[in-house]
């Protein structure tokens, strides 16, 4: 098993490195557009750029950090595209800040510690109009309602919808492992409270939207994943653990029993005539593995974690590519909708997420040697 992770993390890492981050199309991609336009880096290469990192820094590959780490320069302070590090407040483009936090945890780099704080900081500041939003990416948020949410002790950037929760997730963690500071990951599990409270449906799953009741696979992977992620780093202690912990557990059942026998997923979670998907089941079996590695789940979320791996692999194609990867899907109330979405192959929502997967698995079978 190590030696087929570490393959896959050179055919996915190399994918990452072969393109500009913020135009995100590399060899064999057949996505149609370059994600990030030119001037940002899409979330989804975020997760895919940090986590290629965590598992390089795992499997000891001090050649593939030190190129992960050099594909950044562009973007540092002062650097000829420094403008990519945004200055919008959206959770969607806060994330951005998860990279040089990542760099900072390997090397020990003070700017990029500073560069990626001030992400993670700004997250939760006393919200004011002007730079907090800006009309190129996304509507706003009411001023009134981010004043609401951050007197309240939540970030003004809440949107409550289920993708923000790895998104938040991920950046706040960072600050945490870079800092040790409680204050990062304590924010963001009272943030996901929230979120379980707001939209968790009685079966553990959630609807795409309070509006759409459809289990999408990819938006409820989100969900998984950054429970498990809260999970990981949340202290025993916490009063928001069992709480977390609770809804966890009851989303990872009932994803166990909708488990196809292939090892994947539907598009729609719960129903079986939905097609497989492969961002989404890459997303839960790295929640059920990470809930293994945590001591929250049992081991039959591990078997069930490494059928969907083995399965994930047939569907990479000789770049690295994942396929069977869902396009881009805004909510919508119709099923035909979801059950016609186009697939494609090498898009980072894919990619991410198998990083993910291989990351816990590779702490797990490390931890048997």
């Amino acid at each position: 098993m190590l030696k087929s992770l570490l393959a896959t993390l050179a055919l996915v890492a190399g994918q990452l490195l072969s393109t500009d981050a913020t135009l995100y199309k590399p060899e064999g991609y057949k996505g149609g557009k370059a994600y990030g336009g030119g001037q940002l880096v899409h979330y989804a290469t975020v997760s895919l750029w940090v986590n290629a990192l965590e598992c390089a820094d795992l499997a000891g590959d001090t050649n593939l950090v030190a190129a992960l780490v050099r594909q950044f320069d562009p973007y540092r302070p002062g650097a000829e595209k420094s403008s990519v590090m945004n200055d919008f407040r959206h959770v969607d483009l806060s994330i951005v800040g998860a990279i040089p936090l990542e760099i900072a945890i390997l090397t020990g780099d003070k700017e990029l510690a500073k560069l990626g704080l001030s992400y993670a900081d700004r997250q939760w500041e006393k919200p004011r109009e002007g730079l907090d939003w800006g009309d190129r990416w996304y509507d706003p948020i009411p001023l009134e309602r981010r004043l609401e949410m951050w007197q309240n002790g939540y970030s003004p950037e809440t949107r409550l919808w289920i993708d923000d929760m790895y998104m938040i997730t991920l950046l706040q963690s960072q600050a945490f492992r870079l800092t040790g500071d409680v204050k990062y990951i304590e924010r963001s599990a009272k943030e996901m409270c929230l979120y379980i409270r707001e939209l968790q449906r009685d079966d553990g799953l959630f609807n795409h939207g309070p509006d759409v009741p459809f289990v999408w696979g990819r938006g409820d992977g989100w969900m998984a994943a950054g429970m498990a992620l809260n999970l990981k780093y949340l202290p025993k202690d916490s009063e928001h653990r069992e709480e977390i912990i609770s809804g966890y557990r009851k989303m990872m059942a009932t994803l166990l029993a909708n488990q196809r026998e292939s090892g994947l997923w539907g598009q729609l979670v719960n129903d079986p005539e939905s097609y497989e998907e492969t961002s989404g089941s890459a997303m839960f079996a790295y929640a059920f593995m990470a809930g293994v590695n945590a001591g929250v789940l049992d081991d039959e979320y591990r078997i069930a974690a490494e059928k969907a791996y083995n399965a994930l692999l047939t569907k990479l194609d000789k770049y690295g590519n994942l396929g069977a990867v869902c396009v881009g899907t805004g909510k919508r109330n119709s099923r035909e909708w979801y059950l016609t979405r186009p697939v494609c192959n090498g898009d980072p929502h894919g990619q991410a997420p198998l990083l993910w997967l291989v990351r816990e698995l590779l702490v797990y079978y490390k931890s048997l040697q």
